[in-house]
Formats: structure tokens, sequence, C-alpha cells
């Protein structure tokens, strides 16, 4: 008998971080493709006894989990090729593995996704209808009200490859606040991660996606009140891209079989509201060129992350 989701997760969980951490295709969700799809050529990835589709590391696997179930089921149901859900350590992996095209489809952030698009020749398939937008939250008891106020503060955000923490400069300027200067900046692992130092006090604000958010858990939602959101800085949350080595025939069925779930099912409505994406529409080269200058400062963070990491 295979293993249920909960217990794939208990078993991660009991390993050693740095174990966890070499873990790089760890199953986040299971069984996925659809039963309608045509058969695509033996050379097709897709094709093969597993699609894994790559989900890059914006929120804890335990979260993501748990927030795409009913897809997880709803595909589980229908579709007879399994497909898994994998993820990397961090942005910088998932994206060298993009642009070796190991996964087949991504879900990744907007940045990175421009990047899939112009260097890997991933495919746009859809976005949220919805854009995201950098939020800055705080203690709920907290008597911090406006931006200003986070002069000398300590600020915590997603890791410095994150689309976020790369607008989060952009827009600490905008009100008169240098980065490292006037507000000191602590980067963690993903949004929950950042949203989960100010609860504990480790930091009096932090500066995450509002549709990150709006994904954790209700306790931690609860924790944080909003005091700005930057409108000006609205994205797609995530993009959904395919492969090139896809057959163009095999990239419109997916995109059909997760538009189909996400639009006519009470299942995939309810997960869209959740997310806050209220549904997913198609995508295209025409709306990741705006992100060329996040994409850019994507490259050169990589780039100066490698160099580091040799010097070391």
């Amino acid at each position: 008998m295979k293993p249920g989701l909960a217990e794939l997760l208990n078993r991660y969980t009991r390993l050693p971080v740095q174990a966890r951490a070499s873990i790089c295709s760890f199953v986040l969700l299971i069984m996925l493709s659809p039963a309608v799809f045509a058969a695509a050529p033996e050379s097709d990835p897709a094709q093969g006894a597993t699609l894994e589709l790559g989900v890059a590391p914006f929120l804890p696997v335990r979260t993501f989990a748990k927030n795409y179930q009913p897809m997880r089921e709803y595909l589980d149901l229908h579709l007879k090729q399994p497909v898994i859900f994998v993820t990397a350590p961090d942005y910088k992996i998932f994206h060298e593995r993009s642009l070796r095209h190991e996964y087949p489809v991504i879900i990744t952030v907007a940045n990175a996704a421009y990047l899939a698009y112009t260097e890997a020749g991933y495919v746009p398939m859809l976005r949220p209808m919805v854009n995201t937008c950098p939020v800055i939250v705080v203690p709920v008891n907290s008597r911090l009200k406006q931006v200003q106020d986070l002069r000398g503060k300590t600020v915590a955000l997603p890791e410095p490859l994150a689309m976020i923490a790369m607008q989060s400069a952009q827009l600490l300027l905008e009100f008169g606040l240098e980065p490292g200067k006037d507000v000191i900046l602590k980067h963690l692992p993903n949004h929950s991660a950042a949203v989960n130092h100010v609860i504990a006090g480790e930091a009096a604000a932090a500066i995450v996606s509002d549709r990150a958010l709006l994904q954790m858990p209700a306790a931690t939602q609860a924790g944080v009140r909003t005091i700005y959101t930057w409108k000006k800085g609205a994205v797609p949350g995530v993009v959904y891209l395919a492969s090139p080595v896809l057959q163009p025939k095999r990239i419109a069925q997916l995109t059909g079989m997760l538009l189909e779930f996400s639009r006519d099912t009470p299942e995939g409505r309810e997960l869209m509201k959740k997310l806050g994406y209220e549904g997913l529409v198609p995508a295209t080269g025409q709306d990741l060129e705006p992100l060329s200058t996040y994409g850019e400062m994507f490259r050169k963070a990589i780039i100066e992350t490698s160099a580091k990491e040799k010097s070391e």
C-alpha cells in the first residue's frame, strides 16, 4: 500500500534538518495527470511514470501541501498518470534546476518566472486573476501604525531572491528609509518564517506577500495586522509554466486540466478563494515582460550568491 500524504509528511519531518535539505524531490502533493490527455510520444517526459510539478519554496512544505490538498484529491480522482509536486531547498537551486529543464511544469514566483521564460524557454500557462502586493505586518498589539515608524527597527523578509524581498528596498526608500541604515533587514527562508519571526518578537515588522499571508494558518494570520499595502508593487503571485521539452498539445492539455479544476469545480473555486487568487487565467509572454527589471535583479543576485559560495 502506498503511504498517504500525512505519513509522507511525518516521515519527512522526523528527518534531521540536513537530511531534509538534501531531499530535493520531496513529495508535496501526489498523483496528477489527466485521463483525458491524449497519448504523448515516449520521449515526452510528461508521459513517463511520474510527472513532476516543481514548486518554488515560497511557503513551508506542510502549508503548501495542506492548502493544495483539494487539487490533489481532484486530480487523483480524474487522472491516471501519477504526478508529484516537488520543491528545492532555496530559490537559487530551484532556478538552476529549471534552467536544466528538470521540471516539466513549474509554479514559481514572478521574477523567477521571467527568467525561466526568457532563459530556459518555459512556456507561460496560467497566472492568478488577482495579483499579489507587498504588505507590512506588525504584531497584532504593536503600537506601530505607519511605515515611517519602522525607522531604527528590524524588519523580517523572505530570502533575498524572493520577489517581495527585492521589492522591499524600493518600498522603504519611498518613505525615506534606507535599508541597512535606517532599517535593519533580516532574511528568513520564506514568507511564513518572516511572519512568525514577528510574532515571536524577533522583529518589529515583516514585509511579505498579501497572497502568501492569506495562505498561512489562521493562528499565524491572527498574530499580526497589516499597516501598509504597497499597491504599486502588484505582480502575479505565481506563474504556471511548462518546459519547452513538452509537446505543445501536451501543454495545452495540462493547462486545460488545471483551468477546469480552478474554474469548474466547487473545490477548485474554494481553493482559489482561499489562496486569494479568485481563479486562474491563461498567461502569455506579455504578462511576464513587465517583470524584466525584477528578472535582472534575480539574475544578478544569483551571480553574486554563486560567487560568494565559491569564495567561501
